[in-house]
């Protein structure tokens, strides 16, 4: 056991997925409905990992702040995107640490990102609708070396599934299925 983390599991499901690729296989899914105004509910949707389905009784209040016409309910989209990719580094890099043998004491991710509102209202044509950059700082307490901490820190977001999928471009599929109100 390294950073709470059972080693010898870390190793023996590398060993599963390298023998059985489908084991590797994750579907995630999550179900928004809006409650009011800016306010929505968030589900997380059974998970499978590989073959096996897994429950996930987890949901959420999703909103923005009473300066942004919501009410201060629950975190909003873009917080939640940002712990998203925090929380999904954070587990890339204490994998990496415990595969490397680095015990972890402590570990913090500060993440901060400016987004400009006129792209999302349409007002102001050099506005991107987006986030044009996220930084942040890994604050971290261990047993290893400056240069063995550079070198983590680069394989967890080079396999950070978020880092990635927020790097790289991505296909974003959706339909619209429609029903008609009072009928």
């Amino acid at each position: 056991m390294r950073n709470s983390l059972p080693t010898a599991a870390l190793s023996e499901f590398v060993n599963e997925v390298t023998g059985t690729p489908e084991e590797a296989l994750m579907d995630y899914g999550v179900l928004i409905d809006w409650e009011s105004g800016t306010r929505s509910r968030a589900e997380a949707k059974p998970m499978r990992v590989g073959p096996h389905r897994v429950s996930r009784c987890f949901s959420w209040k999703v909103d923005e702040p009473r300066q942004l016409m919501g009410n201060n309910h629950g975190p909003n989209p873009q917080e939640l995107l940002l712990s998203g990719l925090g929380a999904c580094m954070m587990v890339a890099f204490v994998a990496g640490a415990t595969a490397e043998g680095i015990q972890l004491e402590a570990l913090r991710i500060d993440i901060d990102a400016t987004l400009d509102l006129r792209g999302f209202l349409g007002i102001g044509s050099n506005s991107p609708v987006g986030f044009p950059e996220i930084s942040y700082t890994i604050h971290v307490t261990a047993d290893a070396s400056p240069e063995q901490l550079a070198a983590l820190h680069a394989r967890a977001v080079a396999h950070s599934p978020n880092a990635q999928t927020i790097l790289n471009p991505v296909a974003l599929r959706g339909e619209i299925v429609s029903t008609r109100s009072g009928a």
